[in-house]
């Protein structure tokens, strides 16, 4: 409800809010039409691209801005931003700002510092991108219909991104404004999110590596460095698998993960088993050490450059337990669909 106030309330003139819902409250959609904002509600669960497919039918605008409801809105003429951004690109990722001091959503934060940069990488590097987070983006109209709209997948704001890439629509990172984003409120909650995320990123590389590779093959400067600075669990798992010896515990963890895909009670131990192999090493081995450095290095850097606040002295936290429990979810939803070929996931419609 404050978000949409808030869009109301912004000073940017030629403007049409529009709340897609599905089974709202009878309370809550009372307060919309009172707000006089335009709905498309169904009294039926139709999932989130069937909602976001409706919602531009019936818009009229030629930049469409999209936000979801987890995401907040405090930034004075954010509206106009993000216009004046769009004046000479096709698709437009927003900076997110992690909101809240606990300390997942603090650790959260730090991703999002790095999800912030490799976007900025890609846009500043070479004006297209392979993906984006759709919770705060814009598009223009032609350019959304020339991409036949959101397509019905888990990742529709990924597939939609590659789609960009494809028909080669400039891209850009908006910065001069933000949204503030509500991280999940427990990490039961996270963990859920997680694994769908983990089973749509994983369904998304299963019909997009091809595509994919082309992709790095042109763009190694942007796109390896992006997927490192999101994901360096790859740099630790993958030092400690190669470097060192224990061969059996290695063996051990990795056992452990592809189980995980069938019986998700196993991802924490799973994850016990990956992260003592990752702190043994730590503390005896200097490559590790480095690596810690140099990352918390870079996440000061690039806190820095996006005008977001450092949580340098959480670093070693978010890499070697954070990020190595987001790994071992990633890759438990990697064998689930490429070896057990499932990509259902509970509670969600696509």
């Amino acid at each position: 409800m404050e978000l949409v106030e808030r869009l109301l309330g912004d000073s940017y003139p030629r403007k049409e809010v529009i709340v897609a819902m599905d089974e709202p409250l009878p309370e809550v959609l009372e307060a919309l039409e009172k707000l006089g904002c335009k709905l498309v509600v169904s009294n039926e669960r139709r999932g989130k691209v069937h909602a976001l497919n409706e919602a531009v039918r019936v818009s009229s605008g030629e930049v469409l801005v999209f936000l979801d409801d987890d995401v907040a809105v405090k930034d004075e003429g954010f509206l106009r931003k993000i216009v004046e951004a769009m004046r000479s690109c096709d698709v437009a990722d927003v900076k997110k700002v992690i909101t809240g001091r606990s300390l997942l959503a603090r650790l959260v934060h730090i991703e999002y510092v790095a999800a912030n940069f490799a976007s900025m990488l890609m846009a500043k590097l070479s004006g297209y991108t392979v993906a984006f987070n759709g919770a705060a983006f814009a598009i223009k109209r032609r350019a959304l219909e020339s991409l036949g709209g959101f397509p019905a997948t888990l990742t529709e704001d990924f597939d939609l991104g590659l789609k960009c890439f494809l028909h080669r629509l400039r891209y850009t990172f908006v910065d001069t404004t933000y949204v503030l984003n509500y991280p999940p409120a427990s990490w039961g909650e996270w963990y859920r999110q997680r694994k769908r995320w983990a089973v749509g990123v994983s369904d998304w590389l299963r019909r997009n590596y091809r595509i994919l590779l082309k992709a790095v093959v042109k763009m190694p400067h942007v796109l390896l460095p992006g997927l490192v600075l999101l994901l360096p669990s790859l740099v630790t798992f993958t030092m400690t698998l190669i470097l060192y010896n224990l061969a059996r515990f290695k063996a051990a963890a990795l056992l452990l993960i592809g189980l995980s895909s069938l019986v998700s009670q196993l991802l924490p131990i799973a994850t016990l088993v990956t992260l003592n192999i990752q702190l043994a090493y730590l503390l005896t081995a200097a490559p590790l050490l480095v690596t810690l450095l140099v990352f918390t290095a870079w996440h000061v850097a690039a806190a820095r450059k996006l005008s977001m606040r450092s949580e340098a002295y959480l670093y070693p936290v978010y890499l070697f337990f954070y990020q190595v429990l987001w790994l071992v979810i990633l890759l438990a939803g990697l064998a689930r669909v490429l070896v057990l070929k499932r990509t259902d996931v509970e509670d969600w419609v696509v």
